[in-house]
């Protein structure tokens, strides 16, 4: 009987759909700097991409009925072109400070690639792709715990800094949703945060490595189940899963091993 019951309430209970997407690639994207709480222009790449995901959207017929970014100006220029695509331009856009990317203080405006040889170094790895097959299968970020301890700035966060914020960014948009009805939302991010929120939700759900740009992740919210992940980085219409897959526990075992420091 108990169970009847929830699973009525179950059925009546209004869901949010959250399309979750990172920003279209930027000048800083292409050109393989750090960007964190810096900022660049999205590119001409990055616009035609997110038009390509907007239609992708509109042809499903997928509307909004809420609009969320990162204050960070790539992800409101995004959410314009995707509100556009879907024929919803007036929509106003709320901008949240917690969605933001992770901040890596100094690091910011640094090549990518320098930064992980400096990590790889100072952690006692071999090799950059040691480094970064230990970081994308550990169990916790590796990445936010190195910066923050090496950040001579001191203002990198933390791995538990990072995800209270996104965490709280990620509530206000659930609180500011619509909850008289089934809704959908637009919620515009960054890489490192959609990665945060997704082992959030489920720590096996993807590997520490970021979601392509302009790339849709749908999540599922509701009073009763809580969040759940519908599809990663697929355009949200959860058509595949696409999850990355671990690397084989050989080469795991490998790059996590007793490194000499």
């Amino acid at each position: 009987m108990l169970s009847n019951k929830l699973r009525a309430q179950k059925n009546t209970t209004p869901t949010l759909d959250i399309y979750l997407m990172r920003h279209g690639q930027t000048e800083f994207n292409k050109t393989g700097y750090i960007q964190g709480w810096s900022d660049s222009p999205l590119t001409k790449e990055g616009i035609a991409e997110l038009v390509k995901a907007g239609k992708k959207l509109a042809d499903a017929n997928i509307k909004f009925d809420a609009a969320f970014s990162s204050s960070s100006q790539r992800a409101i220029d995004t959410a314009h072109i995707l509100l556009h695509c879907t024929q919803q331009p007036e929509m106003p856009i709320t901008a949240i400070n917690e969605l933001r990317e992770y901040r890596f203080g100094a690091f910011e405006q640094q090549l990518v690639s320098e930064v992980h040889q400096f990590i790889a170094e100072e952690r006692g790895y071999a090799n950059v792709e040691d480094w970064l097959t230990a970081y994308r299968n550990a169990s916790y970020n590796m990445l936010a715990e190195t910066i923050a301890r090496l950040d001579p700035a001191q203002v990198a966060e933390n791995e538990t800094e990072f995800l209270s914020r996104v965490q709280n960014g990620l509530f206000q948009v659930i609180a500011d949703s619509p909850h008289d009805r089934n809704a959908r939302v637009l919620v515009v991010s960054h890489g490192m945060s959609i990665t945060a929120i997704l082992k959030s939700i489920d720590p096996m759900s993807t590997l520490y490595k970021s979601v392509p740009n302009a790339s849709v992740t749908h999540l599922r919210y509701s009073l009763i189940t809580g969040l759940e992940i519908v599809s990663i980085a697929d355009g949200g219409l959860g058509g595949k899963d696409t999850r990355p897959q671990a690397a084989p526990p050989s080469q795991v075992a490998k790059a996590l091993g007793f490194h000499q420091r």
